[in-house]
């Protein structure tokens, strides 16, 4: 196997820190106003080279080295805010305390969609296809600060639900006493003309965004739900600019919920309603050493806690909604030797970092964290409450030596399934010279507290059998690739049920003017669950746009309408339907669909997929 980029993974950055005493040592960690950064692509986890980083307010630029790595020195105390570049990506922006110790920023950026061409003279509607739905912005003539005719409109969307991390900035809302926000949809517009300057709207101009609503989270929404929308803005940093958009059908489909809100500028924008109902949440933080100081914890949605002397904290999250933890502690003039220890070499820099994703807050083994009920009483992470006997553990250790792709499989009736390999990611994201990963330590589990271990059956390949995987429950995995605590990638999908036409049938006739294509899921009993579902209609022996329909949504009926524009009936005539049913990520088909286990040196899917078997069907007009 290649060793070029394998072995800078590793090289001096994410590594087990600590020195023999239970704090986990301070060898070189103090550097008084400095903050180390690290950015990753979102949808991989490489690292990434070349990155333009530059302080928001101030002429201090960098670049990324070949590890994806960067430092800012000297930095005036408080907070500072970058604004990262990289061709083919959505901007992004990071956030970070200059304080009297380094301080980490880790940054993932969201590669860009595709580009699309619009003149400003014209009203038009363009839209970026997800496995979620169309993302869209609608446009009224002549609302854009530009008159070149051959402007380039870029829409990115990001589904908080597999990719907060690409999030930028905090999101809270308030001043003195910060409101979590509940993440719901997001995307990044860019409009760009050609001399590749930014365009903006005109003074008093809008324009109408949809972001659809992540099929996880359909269920809590509602057609005429209102959700409060902000843009984030990189001068402070914050979600701002608040307006109120509507929950209402896509008019790229007519079907998939999106949110409909209006929009003042170009920037990320989503929505993301206050969280009303917060729970206060115990983390303890740890090394090979023990308990670790100065870590500082973050949770989405929620704010930033620094570690105490016993290596505790609080952190303030919404009451039932599964969240990314990460703790990280920064050391400057510093390498890790081969015991683990900390020694003073100048030039050098080590981020400890650990990832914890809990679905429900059900830990690892299967117990309830302390928690309670309403915001933390302090952000500062130092006054843990004496009731706090059950912290959630944050394991910080080594990345692993080179870099995984894992593939799940959920199979209700007790079948988890997963492959693990190790490689080199080409720029592409996709491994090459790629081998099995053995000695990996992966577990699944429920939001219930029922877990288990996989069992390595051959090299690289894990099985869980009498696991009882039941339709409609949503499972989580947490990979530690390299088997040494720290949990490397994670990610989640619910098990899809049995699924049945509700009113077709093989060898049946149906209008095409009025047919309505329906169907049941046994996994809908389950409170929470979602899952998406294909549907194809071709007819037999014909080729053209009027010749078929499809839908891709988490509703379980659609019309099917020809492809044309406007959507007509199908022509009459013998048909061949499809229909297949899946949660989680799932390569091929129609779309490219996000990856759903993430990390830092770590990517891959995990889903659970029923496919019925095809039917043929006559349409009369």
């Amino acid at each position: 196997m290649k060793k070029t980029l394998g072995m800078a993974f590793l090289l001096g950055l994410l590594a087990a820190c600590g020195s023999g005493d239970s704090g986990g040592g301070n060898n070189g960690s103090s550097a008084p106003n400095t903050v180390v950064g690290l950015v990753t692509d979102i949808g991989s986890g490489a690292r990434l080279a070349g990155v333009t980083v530059r302080v928001v307010g101030s002429s201090q630029t960098t670049t990324t080295d070949s590890r994806g790595e960067f430092i800012l020195q000297n930095l005036p105390p408080g907070l500072v805010k970058v604004d990262v570049e990289k061709a083919g990506y959505a901007p992004g922006h990071g956030l970070a305390e200059s304080t009297s110790s380094a301080q980490a920023m880790l940054i993932a950026l969201k590669k860009e969609g595709a580009e699309q061409s619009y003149n400003p003279t014209q009203a038009r509607t363009l839209f970026q296809r997800t496995e979620a739905g169309p993302y869209a912005v609608i446009f009224q003539p002549n609302s854009l600060n530009s008159t070149d005719p051959n402007l380039r409109v870029v829409v990115t969307p990001l589904d908080p639900t597999k990719e907060d991390s690409a999030l930028p900035g905090d999101l809270i809302a308030g001043g003195a006493s910060p409101t979590p926000l509940g993440a719901v949809t997001f995307a990044e517009f860019s409009i760009l003309d050609s001399q590749n300057r930014r365009v903006n709207l005109k003074p008093g101009s809008s324009a109408i965004v949809e972001l659809p609503i992540p099929p996880e989270l359909c269920s809590r929404y509602n057609i005429g739900d209102k959700i409060h929308c902000y843009a984030y803005n990189p001068q402070t940093g914050r979600w701002e600019d608040f307006v109120e958009g509507t929950v209402e059908r896509s008019s790229v489909d007519g079907t998939t919920p999106v949110l409909r809100a209006s929009i003042r500028h170009f920037s990320w924008y989503g929505g993301a309603p206050a969280v009303q109902d917060q729970e206060c949440v115990d983390v303890e933080v740890r090394n090979r050493f023990g308990p670790l100081a100065g870590a500082v914890v973050t949770a989405r949605p929620g704010l930033r806690a620094v570690t105490n002397r016993l290596g505790h904290a609080e952190i303030t999250i919404e009451k039932g909604v599964p969240v990314n933890f990460t703790a990280t502690k920064t050391y400057t003039d510093t390498f890790v030797d081969n015991n683990g220890n900390l020694i003073p070499k100048p030039g050098a820099k080590v981020i400890d970092i650990g990832r914890v994703y809990e679905d429900d807050l059900i830990g690892l083994d299967g117990k309830n964290y302390t928690r309670t009920p309403g915001p933390c009483p302090g952000a500062s992470g130092q006054s843990v409450r004496p009731a706090a006997t059950n912290p959630l553990p944050i394991r910080v250790a080594p990345a692993p030596e080179g870099f995984f792709r894992a593939i799940a499989l959920l199979q209700p009736g007790g079948l988890v399934m997963v492959q693990l390999e190790k490689g080199i990611p080409n720029a592409d994201g996709d491994l090459e010279d790629a081998e099995p990963a053995s000695g990996a330590k992966i577990t699944i589990s429920d939001n219930a507290g029922k877990e288990a271990t996989l069992s390595e059956l051959a090299p690289g390949t894990y099985f869980a059998n009498n696991f009882n995987v039941e339709p409609g429950k949503r499972y989580t995995l947490n990979i530690d690739a390299d088997g040494n605590g720290s949990i490397d990638g994670s990610g989640s999908a619910f098990a899809v049920g049995t699924v049945a036409w509700s009113n077709l049938s093989h060898g049946g006739t149906y209008s095409a003017a009025s047919l309505t294509a329906a169907w049941s899921d046994s996994g809908s009993a389950q409170p929470g669950y979602s899952a998406l579902y294909q549907v194809s209609f071709q007819r037999i022996g014909g080729s053209g746009v009027s010749d078929m329909a499809f839908y891709l949504g988490s509703e379980r009926s659609f019309q099917p309408r020809a492809q044309t524009d406007p959507p007509t009936p199908l022509v009459p005539g013998t048909y061949t339907v499809m229909l297949s049913a899946f949660s989680g990520a799932l390569s091929g088909g129609y779309l490219d669909i996000t990856d759903n286990i993430t990390g830092i040196g770590m990517q891959g899917q995990i889903y659970s997929l029923q496919e019925v078997d095809p039917i043929t069907i006559t349409l009369t007009p």
